[in-house]
């Protein structure tokens, strides 16, 4: 007879490694990890690119639609390995928007959440990273506009004063003073208590922690699943994967944030790549630029960049595309980053080469990550999608993986997350009674 796990995670990046942790303390005992590459990384490679490259030749040929959305640089010349960001704002303009969706209770829930996991994550990062001091920088965050966009920003701020979070007002001299002159922001919101991370080296740490205690089991470079359904008996979850290999469960969790090949899904992800760039970065710090070695994050009001300085590089992100099983042209995309970062501060080197790196995540309609199940007969959890602030909020979700698969009850904070995060929030009763507040 097949042997039947406690639980398994597909999925080992930042979710699927800390969900097996909290699954590990709980006391569950049976826990399989399944990973296409390492956890944290996926299948994944980095490579260098100068400037103006066209689409390279043999991308076709290296393009992996699995490449995790974890993962960072290599570190040293390849780039610099603490870069993801753990930020607490919703990933929306401004929060109106948010608050049109989810009601500015669901607001102050979103923002109370995402500190809680900012929290969380940077409480484990201290107790399991080999070198924390290294792996994590809580440097703060800074928001930035232009002036025309002032006044749009710092309705952001009442707003956020309302809710009580902490943030401070910073007007066109702090900006200059901290991030410089070059790149023309004349207003930010400044948040000092978020931080970035190596997130990859934090879910290989996760797993260890999870397989160290005796609790689970890692597979790493897996075939990729290719189906999941729950058993006809209804008690068991089996796992089909591309080789052809079969896997069961009691219970079991997709966390997996390429995810969009699924049934219970359709309609609800968009696969998305999301770009990096490394600039090789010399500079003393303001006023011509930013402030250096280890500065803070930086993001524009809209989110369409966000960028630091870290380990002699200005790291940048973003051009994040629709990937739909297409090649990811990341030497065009990330040239696109690299003119921006150059065109923004021109004390950079034009033209030096510069390592970059991209992954594949999923992205919901309204930005937010889905969490639970389907229905209530379904022993399969969702733990997938992701927005540019996802380290804090799938850091609360993850935490959620003991109360989600019953083996405790949640507590009043829990519960608001899990409706808030519920992947049934797209269905034709939820959407109903949204509309009839």
């Amino acid at each position: 007879m097949q042997h039947s796990h406690d639980v398994v995670i597909v999925g080992a990046g930042t979710t699927g490694a800390a969900a097996a942790y909290h699954l590990s303390q709980a006391g569950v005992g049976d826990i399989l990890c399944l990973d296409m590459g390492r956890p944290g990384e996926g299948r994944s490679e980095t490579v260098t690119v100068a400037a103006d490259t066209p689409l390279l030749a043999g991308e076709e040929a290296t393009y992996m639609p699995h490449a995790s959305g974890s993962r960072v640089f290599a570190g040293g010349a390849q780039g610099p390995r603490t870069i993801k960001m753990i930020v607490t704002l919703p990933p929306y303009l401004m929060l109106d928007g948010f608050a049109d969706l989810f009601g500015w209770e669901g607001v102050r829930t979103y923002l109370e959440l995402a500190r809680q996991g900012r929290d969380l994550e940077l409480q484990l990062a201290a107790q399991l990273l080999p070198d924390p001091s290294q792996q994590v920088r809580q440097n703060g965050s800074l928001m930035v506009c232009e002036e025309e966009r002032a006044g749009r920003l710092r309705q952001e701020y009442e707003w956020l004063q309302k809710l009580e979070c902490p943030c401070e007002w910073w007007d066109k001299e702090k900006v200059i003073a901290a991030h410089g002159s070059a790149a023309g922001y004349s207003a930010g919101l400044w948040f000092d208590q978020d931080a970035r991370i190596d997130s990859s080296s934090y879910a290989r740490a996760l797993v260890e922690a999870a397989v160290a205690s005796g609790a689970a089991t890692l597979r790493q470079h897996c075939a990729a699943m290719v189906a999941i359904e729950t058993v006809a008996a209804g008690d068991q979850v089996e796992i089909q994967l591309a080789d052809g290999e079969r896997i069961r469960a009691r219970q079991a969790i997709v966390a997996t944030g390429g995810m969009y090949l699924d049934r219970h899904l359709a309609g609800l992800l968009t696969p998305r790549y999301s770009y990096l760039a490394a600039l090789p970065h010399r500079d003393p710090g303001p006023p011509g630029g930013m402030q250096a070695p280890d500065s803070a994050n930086f993001f524009t009001l809209g989110f369409s960049h966000d960028w630091c300085v870290a380990d002699d590089f200005v790291r940048i992100s973003g051009e994040d595309h629709y990937s739909g099983l297409k090649s990811p042209r990341a030497g065009e995309r990330c040239g696109r980053l690299a003119k921006w970062g150059w065109n923004r501060y021109p004390y950079l080197a034009f033209g030096a080469p510069y390592p970059t790196s991209y992954g594949i995540y999923s992205e919901t309609a309204d930005f937010m990550p889905l969490v639970g199940s389907p229905d209530d007969n379904s022993r399969i959890c969702y733990m997938v999608g992701c927005n540019a602030w996802g380290q804090a909020s799938l850091s609360a979700a993850a935490a959620l993986a003991p109360a989600l698969l019953g083996y405790r009850e949640f507590t009043p904070d829990e519960a608001r997350t899990a409706r808030l995060f519920s992947l049934r929030r797209f269905s034709a009763s939820a959407t109903l009674r949204r509309s009839q507040r």
